[in-house]
C-alpha cells in the first residue's frame, strides 16, 4: 500500500467535507488545491464507498455521508488505494511465500505492515482534525 496523492487529496477533501455543508467541486478545489479532473475521480470513489453523498442542482455539491469519529485513515486509504499491501509479496497471488518454506523476510514485512494498518485505524478523522 503506497499511500499516493490520490489519498492526499481524498483526505484533504474529506478536510473540507468535515463542516457537514455541500461543498461544491469548484470550492473543494479552491480550499485545497486540488486538480479539478482528480477531484471528481476521487469524489466518485469517495460516493462509490457510500463515504460521501451528492446533491443535484443548482445549489448541489458533495457532503459527508459518515461522521468524521466513525472514519479512519485506513477508511480513505483502503478506498483511494484498494490493495492495503506495503509490499507486492503482501498480496494474497504472491507465490514466493509458500506455506512449506516461509520467507522470514516476508514474516517481518507482515508484522509491520500489521502495525501500520493498527495505526492507521488507531485515531478517528474527527481526533486527526481536532473536532
Amino acid at each position: 500500500m503506497l499511500i499516493t496523492r490520490r489519498s492526499d487529496y481524498a483526505m484533504r477533501i474529506v478536510r473540507v467535507l468535515k463542516d457537514g455543508n455541500v461543498h461544491n467541486v469548484r470550492e473543494i478545489c479552491e480550499k485545497e488545491d486540488i486538480p479539478k479532473a482528480f477531484t471528481y475521480k476521487i469524489l466518485r470513489e469517495l460516493e462509490a464507498a457510500d463515504l460521501v453523498k451528492s446533491e443535484r442542482g443548482n445549489q448541489g455539491g458533495y457532503f459527508l455521508n459518515k461522521p468524521l469519529d466513525e472514519l479512519t485513515v485506513y477508511d480513505i486509504v483502503s478506498i483511494t488505494e484498494g490493495d492495503v499491501a506495503i509490499l507486492h509479496c503482501m498480496k494474497m497471488e504472491c507465490d514466493k511465500n509458500p506455506a512449506d518454506m516461509p520467507c522470514k523476510v516476508h514474516k517481518e514485512i507482515a508484522r509491520i505492515q500489521g502495525v501500520l494498518m493498527k495505526e492507521m485505524q488507531k485515531k478517528s478523522m474527527a481526533e486527526i482534525m481536532g473536532e
